[in-house]
């Protein structure tokens, strides 16, 4: 695969009216290949030898991915024990007017913590981390040294783990896109396309993140590429077979969320779904405007000491946590709920104001940590109130199950813009395979709502943001 330099349309001028520096590829990737190799980089290894010593490095960086993102989902759950069993401790013993101030602090202390660590050690690690490993899969920002990986680990911890409403995914992609990148340095003599390595590794982050291989897979060619590459595209497959592998072997082979079993829809609901693809679809855009924004309102606070905007954030998500803990962390429970729970139309709706707030603050403080799972508990939301809704208007039997599902793929759809990675996500993640045609019928609605509204996908703006900021001169904040 050929690495193209940074588009000049993209480039913006510094406030004395000058360009930046451009940022040459030879200043970014040692290992980039020339534009006239393209075909070639696409290609499988003609020489058996080349093609099983890729796939067996391949199997390698799948393997220490799987690892290390099971480790890291493993320490996310006892802290998701840890802080539920804190907050019902404070409910029992003591006085309520004051016993709030525990989760609160604990909250505070971690999320400052975490984005302390990666102010002061690696800049690079803040956000998600998925933007940088496509940004320097184009050639367009420099790799990151392997001093990121316990960063981004405890990073992450500190900060998912304090309640903030961010996902595992981010993390574990980064990780893996790093733990390929050091065997690229490695096999660099050996192997003609190092770089290959980092894409399978963040496949197999993205696998370990959901247990879900096949939808990896297709992220990296719809979302990291952008276009199928025989060569990465059979590395990421044995690198998320083996991180898969590591992660049933370390947690169990059960899918991340509990669905019940649904038979055959009927086409005669087939325009509420088109209706519930549309609503993800504008639900993609607010979420998309709202996150720049709320990164450009934080940045006008840069001036803060280290760590104080994820304490502050910290803090708030603490007093939430009192109130309610399922409203914060991840989201996995909340989802869950969403899917299989009946639950008054108010509430909801509620819930569903203050996920999305708290994802917009969580992520805008800088803190380590993903969208993945943020998007997916709106969009389970979203579904479930859509289901009481269409109840209501038809005077049907109040099922959330279906309609939480199909909702959860839609917003994906409509806030990453990868369709295909968005349906067999949730196909892996619930096993509700009857749900294939409504998922797609309303993904494609929730595609084309944002596209007609010209609003890109979030992740664009996102590494353009980054490429931005490190032509400027000044460290990244994603």
């Amino acid at each position: 695969m050929a690495m193209t330099t940074p588009a000049t349309g993209t480039e913006s001028e510094n406030a004395d009216g000058q360009s930046p520096p451009k940022i040459t590829p030879k200043e970014v990737i040692p290992f980039v290949r020339p534009a006239e190799a393209e075909i070639e980089d696409d290609r499988l290894p003609s020489r058996p030898l080349q093609w099983m010593l890729l796939m067996g490095a391949a199997a390698i960086v799948g393997t220490a991915a799987g690892v290390v993102g099971a480790a890291f989902r493993m320490v996310l759950n006892w802290e998701d024990d840890f802080r539920y069993s804190m907050i019902i401790w404070a409910h029992v013993h003591g006085y309520h007017w004051l016993m709030w101030a525990i989760p609160c602090s604990i909250c505070a202390l971690g999320a400052g913590l975490a984005c302390w660590l990666t102010q002061t050690f690696a800049p690079s690690t803040a956000g998600s981390g998925i933007p940088r490993v496509e940004a320097v899969l184009r050639s367009h920002l420099r790799p990151a040294t392997a001093h990121i990986l316990p960063v981004k680990f405890f990073g992450g911890a500190l900060s998912i783990g304090s309640g903030l409403a961010m996902g595992r995914e981010g993390p574990t992609v980064q990780m893996g896109g790093t733990i390929g990148r050091i065997f690229s340095d490695i096999l660099g003599r050996f192997l003609a396309e190092p770089w290959t390595l980092m894409a399978a590794g963040a496949g197999a982050g993205l696998a370990v993140a959901f247990n879900a291989p096949l939808a990896a897979c297709l992220f990296v060619v719809e979302e990291l590429l952008h276009r199928f590459s025989s060569r990465v595209f059979c590395a990421t497959l044995i690198s998320c077979i083996c991180g898969t592998v590591m992660l049933r072997m370390m947690l169990g082979n059960t899918p991340d969320f509990g669905s019940p079993v649904l038979g055959a829809w009927s086409a005669e609901v087939l325009p509420e779904y088109l209706v519930l693809g549309a609503l993800a679809g504008l639900v993609g855009v607010a979420f998309n405007v709202s996150l720049l924004g709320t990164l450009q309102l934080f940045d006008r606070a840069s001036h803060w000491p280290r760590g104080a905007k994820g304490a502050i954030v910290g803090g708030v998500v603490g007093l939430i946590a009192w109130f309610s803990p399922a409203a914060v962390g991840g989201g996995d429970n909340l989802a869950q709920l969403a899917i299989t729970e009946h639950r008054a139309l108010l509430a909801i709706l509620s819930m569903l104001f203050i996920r999305f707030a708290l994802t917009m603050g969580s992520y805008g403080s800088g803190a380590p940590g993903g969208i993945f799972a943020p998007l997916l508990a709106i969009g389970a939301l979203l579904g479930n109130g859509f289901a009481l809704i269409n109840s209501d208007l038809r005077h049907l039997p109040f099922d959330p199950s279906a309609f939480a599902i199909v909702s959860m793929a839609a917003c994906f759809t409509a806030i990453v813009r990868s369709p295909l990675t968005g349906v067999v996500l949730l196909l892996e993640m619930t096993g509700s395979w009857t749900l294939i045609l409504p998922m797609m019928a309303a993904s494609v609605t929730a595609y084309a709502i944002p596209e007609l509204l010209r609003n890109p996908p979030i992740y664009d703006s996102l590494r353009e943001r980054d490429e931005m900021m490190e032509r400027m001169g000044q460290k990244p904040t994603l």
